[in-house]
């Protein structure tokens, strides 16, 4: 078989490329697949912090609140979300007479090793008080 046989046979044999380009497009449709559910881990974190920390400062800003209360809201909330939804979650709870802050932070669960998101989650309201509409005392 001369040089030009096997190259005109290599033109025009289709033996291979459909297992080459099976296995390529299937990378990449896992590594897109990978992508979109380390997105929707994400989101649900961010989701699972959101709802804890609106309950904890629903807790902390009423009139008969407190800071521990409202931590042990955020508490009670991320233990009854799950162990696995939000990672690390620390929760930091501060009350004035002006405002209420709830912050909570931790990081979202990851398909890679070593790879992380943080997550922050900050909510600021007034706090509830009792006025005097008169002005008087």
């Amino acid at each position: 078989m001369t040089l030009e046989q096997l190259i005109d046979r290599w033109r025009h044999d289709d033996r291979g490329p459909t297992t080459l380009v099976t296995v390529i497009a299937m990378v990449a449709f896992l590594m897109m697949f990978s992508v979109l559910l380390q997105t929707a881990l994400f989101f649900h974190a961010r989701d699972v912090a959101n709802t804890c920390g609106e309950k904890a400062l629903q807790a902390t800003r009423s009139q008969q609140g407190n800071q521990a209360l409202g931590l042990a809201a955020a508490n009670a909330c991320i233990a009854k979300s799950g162990s696995g939804d939000l990672q690390a979650p620390v929760v930091s709870v501060n009350k004035t007479l002006r405002e209420s802050t709830v912050t909570i932070t931790g990081k979202s669960p990851s398909l890679v090793p070593g790879l992380e998101f943080a997550i922050t989650v900050d909510h600021t309201k007034p706090t509830e008080r009792v006025t005097n509409p008169g002005g008087v005392g």
